[in-house]
């Protein structure tokens, strides 16, 4: 079937108000449509290109070490093995938006990378003092965000591909859908237990924290609309509660939180004409 009336498909269930919590999922069916074929290879890319990961294989294990500042200058790191078994399932596996989102939630190996970030090593004469609350909290962000930003495109050759947060951990990087994943994985699992959900605007994904969950120094936080959520950024430092000037198109955690459906019809256009444009962003990093 070709692009557009797989696109049109979508937009028509919007318009008639049925089906909404599939409009990401089938999205990504029409991005899987076009692409002729994805290039992934069960062989994570070369990491460290920014100097922040490395990785080293161990018998049947890659090994990570991340090496990451926050934003009073606190170096961190911390230290992650997964078994190269999982990570080639996770790239063979076809993943869509709702899919990437709930296997980020449910998966053992991010609850696992959840624990070993909230005990991670601060590099300075401070290493020995408490960590509060606020500060791990921000230490998820920072290291989320200190991962390489990349579109599919130049990462993987196709307009657009998900990737489970266990391969955007191997990979080192990911585009904005990737990190804001990774982001809900670690922000949802023990010892940090927030609701998250997945924030969805015309060519961005943002994560969003539930206001009553966040750190008190937080509790003024500007909300997304429909006042349950704050919007964190994944891939730029943004303060928390500060994104794109752009309109919010729907807000999903377990189901559909918040849905704009006069946004999306406006944005449906930009989308007909490139279907690449949900994971395209100008990174401003800085």
């Amino acid at each position: 079937m070709k692009r557009r009336s797989l696109l049109e498909k979508v937009i028509n269930r919007l318009a008639i108000g049925a089906g909404v919590s599939v409009f990401l999922s089938e999205l990504r069916e029409s991005y899987a449509a076009v692409s002729s074929g994805s290039n992934a290879t069960t062989k994570p890319p070369r990491a460290g290109s920014r100097g922040l990961v490395s990785r080293k294989v161990t018998g049947s294990r890659y090994v990570m070490t991340y090496e990451w500042t926050d934003r009073l200058k606190r170096r961190w790191r911390s230290e992650f093995a997964l078994d190269r078994t999982v990570y080639a399932e996770a790239v063979q596996e076809h993943h869509g938006y709702l899919g990437g989102f709930e296997t980020a939630k449910t998966s053992r190996d991010v609850e696992r990378f959840a624990a070993r970030l909230a005990a991670a090593d601060l590099i300075t004469e401070d290493a020995d003092r408490p960590i509060p609350r606020t500060v791990r909290f921000e230490r998820a962000i920072e290291f989320v965000r200190s991962l390489e930003y990349m579109t599919d495109i130049d990462s993987k050759g196709v307009p657009d591909y998900v990737r489970t947060a266990e391969e955007t951990l191997v990979d080192g990087r990911g585009d904005c859908e990737d990190l804001a994943y990774l982001l809900i994985g670690i922000l949802s699992h023990p010892p940090f237990e927030y609701r998250t959900a997945m924030v969805i605007l015309p060519g961005h994904m943002l994560v969003g924290v539930h206001k009553d969950d966040l750190p008190a120094a937080y509790a003024d936080t500007p909300t997304l609309p429909g006042n349950r959520y704050v919007a964190i950024e994944s891939v730029t430092s943004r303060p928390i509660g500060s994104f794109q000037d752009k309109p919010v198109l729907l807000i999903y955690n377990d189901g559909v939180e918040y849905v704009d459906r006069s946004a999306i019809a406006d944005a449906t256009g930009d989308i007909l004409r490139n279907p690449s444009e949900f994971q395209t962003i100008a990174d401003l990093r800085g």
